[in-house]
């Protein structure tokens, strides 16, 4: 290529749902078939008609102008206010709310390039979000991992997490509940114990809260209900997964207003000048009308029946292990005894039955699980329960036949 490419561009982080997606396509083309896609955390439910005919009325209307770096006023109010719902003991105000353009994953990327230096330490779950490693990467960082436990539902190891603060001496600490690929919801004990860590060893907490809309067993539960951290945490947040508009490309950042009105303000507009303003004048419109956050309820269900669908299938099938994930809308099987690794197992199921789900080794990072001796999420899948039941069951189906016919 005669166009030449930064030193250190090979090392940033890209998510593989996207990658899949394109192996995907490829297989539709080669076999003439339509592919099960269980790779992408997509819901499968439309966005409620309110945000739909809202966001469409604002173009109609030509409310295509600029808007503020920081988002229109009506959305970080409407943002306040809707997430306000979730947190048990501290007020949010629309000055602590930031709205960015590329959803969830451009707001990481504006958070790290606020508070991450080259070189500096950042300690993130294994297994969690590429989104984040792309972030810490993009901004010259370094990533490290602690441990969450499959015994527990892919809660954290608060043992561990000490140990590698204590080694790694970070000055970010990464959280993600509910999990992404796993599912797993922080519990109440260990959320006690990170916000005790946190101030004793004096880090920056960035908690991703994308998920939020979607804990099946019990309430949310978020760092910012334990006293003083709004201090030293930002939260990631977005309508995409609540709202079901993952292409609209709308995030939220949640911080100290100080923060916000420095650091975001200049990112925003460094990065993309305003968030879209259609989208936002919809959003603004609808977030908090009842029957909206009625239906985010009605698809947490519906999401849970599959959750619970899944797991006991999956727990059925020889040399497949799967923990019962407590949100979100992903399961994270172990398939060590099967003899595949992800990788393998992802191939062959797209190649022979036309089901696409993610090698788990896509939510590690390359780093190294002492355990096996090989990378972490070597021997897992992620997949995606946000198809319907009857694509579920037809996947399972064919993940049985392709085990069966490989042995």
């Amino acid at each position: 290529m005669a166009i030449k490419l930064t030193k250190d561009f090979d090392k940033l982080y890209a998510e593989g749902a996207f990658v899949w997606g394109d192996y995907a396509a490829e297989q539709e083309k080669k076999s003439g078939k339509p592919v099960l896609r269980l790779q992408i955390g997509q819901p499968d439910f439309p966005p409620h008609p309110l945000v739909l005919k809202a966001i469409a009325q604002a173009y109609l209307e030509k409310k295509t102008g600029y808007g503020p770096p920081l988002g229109l006023e009506t959305m970080r109010q409407a943002v306040a206010k809707e997430v306000q719902a979730y947190y048990q003991k501290i007020k949010i105000k629309k000055e602590n709310v930031a709205i960015t353009s590329g959803g969830g994953k451009a707001a990481i990327g504006v958070v790290c390039r606020a508070i991450l230096n080259s070189d500096d330490r950042v300690l993130v779950p294994c297994y969690g979000y590429p989104g984040h490693l792309g972030g810490i990467t993009d901004a010259k960082a370094k990533y490290f991992a602690y441990e969450l436990d499959p015994q527990k539902n892919y809660d954290i190891n608060t043992k561990d997490l000490e140990i590698k603060i204590k080694k790694v001496k970070p000055k970010v600490l990464f959280l993600l509940s509910p999990g992404n690929p796993t599912g797993g919801v922080i519990s109440q004990e260990s959320m006690e114990k990170v916000a005790f860590l946190v101030k004793r060893y004096n880090l920056i907490v960035v908690s991703d809260e994308i998920y939020r809309g979607h804990v099946f067993d019990g309430d949310f539960i978020s760092i910012l209900d334990f006293p003083k951290m709004l201090e030293r945490t930002i939260v990631i947040d977005g309508p995409a997964k609540r709202n079901c508009l993952t292409g609209g490309r709308v995030g939220y950042i949640i911080a100290a207003e100080e923060f916000i009105d420095k650091a975001v303000r200049k990112l925003n507009n460094i990065r993309f000048s305003c968030p879209a303003t259609p989208e936002q004048e919809g959003l603004a419109k609808t977030i908090n009308h009842q029957g909206v956050i009625n239906y985010t309820k009605k698809m947490c269900q519906e999401f849970k029946k599959r959750r619970d669908y899944v797991v006991a299938e999956l727990n059925k099938i020889k040399g497949i292990s799967c923990p019962k994930p407590g949100g979100a809308f992903y399961c994270y099987p172990n398939i060590q005894e099967t003899g595949y690794s992800g990788e393998e197992f992802a191939k062959k199921l797209l190649e022979k039955e036309n089901v696409c789900v993610l090698p788990g080794q896509s939510f590690g990072g390359g780093v190294i699980d002492k355990k096996i001796g090989k990378p972490y999420g070597y021997y897992h899948l992620r997949i995606s329960i946000a198809s319907d039941l009857p694509i579920l069951k037809e996947s399972i189906k064919r993940i049985n036949r392709f085990l069966f016919l490989s042995h």
